[in-house]
């Protein structure tokens, strides 16, 4: 009983992650959409850290997530690695984001 309860509990985790996927994309096309109608550079470097911001930290979540049982990943690539990624492309987005808002046309 206990595994099926935990198995519904990822499946929820990966419908919610699943979901803000989906409307991470969202937004980020729809800066890029903006991006290709005014060929506002902000725009595109808003659109690059919308995605490194969203999109890549939950293709990593996933990615780990998935592939770690089948090539048996260690506790340290989840408790570590992973994160230290994840970070580091969000920072790496803010940083864009930034840049956005500072960049004259």
């Amino acid at each position: 009983m206990a595994d099926a309860t935990a198995y519904a509990g990822y499946l929820v985790l990966l419908a919610v992650t699943l979901l803000a996927l989906v409307l991470s994309l969202a937004i980020v096309l729809q800066a890029y959409r903006g991006y290709r109608r005014n060929r506002s550079r902000p725009m595109l470097y808003l659109a690059l850290g919308l995605v490194l911001l969203t999109v890549v930290p939950f293709a990593i979540s996933l990615a780990v997530a998935s592939l770690g049982q089948r090539l048996g990943f260690g506790p340290l690539v989840y408790t570590y690695y992973a994160p230290i990624v994840s970070r580091v492309v969000e920072i790496a987005g803010l940083a864009s984001i930034l840049y956005s808002l500072y960049v004259r046309r």
